[in-house]
């Protein structure tokens, strides 16, 4: 394999190319990763073919078949996410085509509620994220790239039914004349239930059957027009707009029960309008990107499991993120590229009343500026330098609960404290390749964490106190990595090791407003995360392929005050495509992840680790048309990400897809 395999295009895959007309797609985004890679290892993409192969609907499915990720359970609020090398989702954000699109008061989303039918792939940076991309980058970045066609006309068509009494459905059709190109996408996905395994045991409140209020519906569509004048320029207009309704499963263990364990979430709909450009000089490039995020959400609270009478006033909310990113980069030269990015935008939270009138808001600011540059010391060694500087600033912050005469804490508080926190944020990373197909890479990286509206404000439901004051999460994230690639295997290695200050974390403290304990969020987090990750592919010829990843991780609180969740020690993901014939194509894939901590009433109990077999065979009827079957968890094991929130049992599916 010669260096121009090993080497430029895994850089051009990655998209970590120096040369500015390299990049083919306007919603890749720039990922300090190993750039000496094959673009067969995945530790840092996965492709719309893997996704589909895999049958990984929703973006958390298909995450958790990457070294270093591991899937959680928000549990109670019914939603599913993704943690970093131990980090929640918080530290990394999501971004769509370079688009920032957390949830404003959360600083997360659902990644369950995002379905990969659109997608052309997903990036994943870790640890060692490139300071172009803005602020929050702690622990890396997930980017999801949506379809762009090629072809003058082209398109894919499917429907499916899988177990639960689900139902999918998807189209994509797109055209490229040259100087223009239009991608219309839209999907359907949707269950009433969610299957148990075999191998649960009824509880008082859950039977073996079917997991209550589990039923969850998602609508999506895409449309994308773009404007091509020549070879490499590019101007896009997209439009998203998705729907979600569901029920949120309660816990199926008696004590873990509460009084606010019954909800449902009649709708949680986000939309999307944003503006993509790369334009060319004589010198370098820039490209920009405009962006309205608008997320509207409400939530029921019932009285009990029958979801008839509420016990409270629904809680819907008005959100809406909106700003600009630009990137200016000069073209390649002999030895040096250097790249400039300018991020600001703001985050908007109204909370809504039961008529539907604006009852509290929240705004802030967000503010970034980095400076990138690779410097070529040999055609072999390369030092890749960076810094940025994040800013925030909260504008609003209407107290929600406010009370003229009231006596629980921060009642009588109308507007909160306003707070604005700024950082520096440094890297190095250097590269060198031993040979055509031996390259080694280490860096050092100092990383910040805003604290989100959530966490500075919120009364969790009465169960704990505000805390404006708090802090940025400050990060020192090192790690060192190999990649050695052979005739048709090749094999990856990455050691990382980030020690953390004024990690956030709920203490106890004492009521200043009534006596007695309760809980606020705190700066007093002393916390190392580090360990290892693993990765291996082998080919042989079109028939058969084989990827293996091992992740080994050690999470822990340095002063021993809180024991860290949602952080298995293990973490292994394999897949083996088997074609015998070129119209059969088989997969088998399996993730695996340990014992954990989790965030139940009762910390002491971790869920067990278990592996997650799955498999599918298609078979291509006439050219273009496919029929498969397929199961995942096929040995129905029963599971927990969650203390009390058990995943689904077998589920048994079939897909006909038309693609042309």
């Amino acid at each position: 394999m010669t260096k121009k395999l090993s080497f430029a295009v895994a850089t051009a895959v990655m998209t970590c190319s120096l040369v500015a007309n390299e990049t083919t797609h306007l919603g890749e985004v720039n990922i300090i990763a190993g750039n000496n890679s094959d673009s067969k290892f995945k530790s840092n993409q996965i492709s719309s073919e893997d996704m589909k192969l895999q049958e990984k609907n929703t973006v958390v499915e298909a995450l958790n078949t990457i070294s270093g990720i591991t899937v959680n359970n928000h549990g109670i609020r019914g939603e599913q996410s993704v943690s970093i090398r131990g980090f929640s989702a918080k530290h990394a954000p999501v971004f769509i085509d370079g688009i920032a699109v957390n949830v404003p008061y959360d600083g997360y989303l659902d990644f369950a509620n995002f379905t990969t039918f659109d997608l052309e792939k997903i990036q994943i940076s870790k640890g060692l994220t490139s300071t172009l991309l803005g602020v929050n980058t702690f622990a890396g970045a997930i980017n999801l790239v949506t379809k762009k066609p090629t072809k003058e006309f082209e398109g894919t068509i499917s429907a499916g039914a899988f177990s639960g009494e689900g139902r999918k459905a998807y189209l994509n059709l797109g055209t490229n004349q040259g100087k223009y190109y239009i991608q219309a996408s839209g999907s359907y996905l949707d269950r009433d239930y969610v299957p148990m395994s075999s191998n649960f045991n009824s509880t008082s409140v859950q039977d073996d059957g079917h997991r209550v209020n589990s039923y969850k519906e998602d609508r999506k569509v895409n449309l994308k027009v773009g404007y091509t004048p020549n070879d490499t320029d590019e101007y896009a207009i997209n439009y998203i707009n998705q729907k979600t309704k569901k029920g949120m499963p309660y816990p199926v263990y008696q004590s873990e029960l509460g009084q606010n364990s019954y909800r449902q979430w009649p709708y949680s709909d986000k939309e999307s309008f944003y503006f993509l450009s790369n334009t060319n000089f004589d010198l370098g490039y820039l490209k920009s990107r405009i962006f309205y995020d608008k997320f509207e959400n409400n939530m029921y609270f019932f009285k009990d499991n029958t979801f008839k009478e509420l016990r409270s006033n629904p809680t819907p909310y008005d959100a809406n993120t909106k700003g600009i990113s630009l990137e200016l980069g000069q073209y390649d030269t002999q030895r040096n590229s250097l790249k400039l990015a300018l991020h600001a935008k703001q985050d908007t939270q109204k909370d809504l009343d039961k008529d539907g009138n604006t009852s509290s808001v929240m705004k802030i600011n967000y503010l970034s500026i980095g400076l990138e540059d690779t410097f070529k010391v040999t055609d072999d060694f390369r030092v890749i330098t960076g810094i940025s500087w994040d800013k925030d600033d909260v504008k609003k912050a209407n107290n929600g609960s406010f009370k003229a005469n009231g006596t629980r804490p921060y009642e009588n508080v109308k507007e909160f404290e306003h707070t604005s926190e700024s950082a520096f944020n440094p890297m190095i990373k250097v590269e060198y390749d031993i040979d055509e197909t031996f390259g080694l890479y280490a860096g050092i990286a100092k990383k910040t964490r805003f604290a989100s509206l959530k966490e500075r404000y919120s009364f969790r439901l009465g169960s704990a106190i505000p805390n404006p004051d708090l802090k940025p999460e400050k990060a020192i994230n090192y790690e060192i990595g190999a990649n050695k690639i052979f005739d048709n295997q090749g094999i990856k290695s990455a050691f990382f090791y980030s020690d953390v200050k004024d990690y956030i974390q709920t203490d106890r403290v004492t009521n200043p407003f009534g006596g007695g304990m309760t809980n606020q969020n705190k700066n007093i987090g002393k916390v190392k995360h580090m360990g290892y990750e693993l990765e291996y592919f082998y080919s042989f010829d079109e028939t058969l392929d084989f990827d293996a990843s091992y992740t080994r991780l050690l999470a822990e609180d340095k002063d021993k005050k809180v024991d860290i969740t949602d952080a298995p020690k293990h973490k292994i993901a394999l897949g083996v495509t088997y074609r015998p014939i070129k119209a059969l194509t088989t997969n088998v894939n399996m993730q695996y992840s340990s014992n954990r901590h989790t965030t139940s009433n009762d910390r002491s109990k971790d869920t067990s680790g278990a592996a997650i077999w799955n498999a599918k065979i298609a078979y291509e009827l006439v050219k273009g048309l496919t029929i498969d079957v397929g199961a995942s968890n096929i040995f129905d094991k029963n599971y927990e990400y969650n203390y009390g929130y058990p995943e689904a049992g077998r589920v048994i599916y079939s897909n006909l897809t038309y693609k042309f």
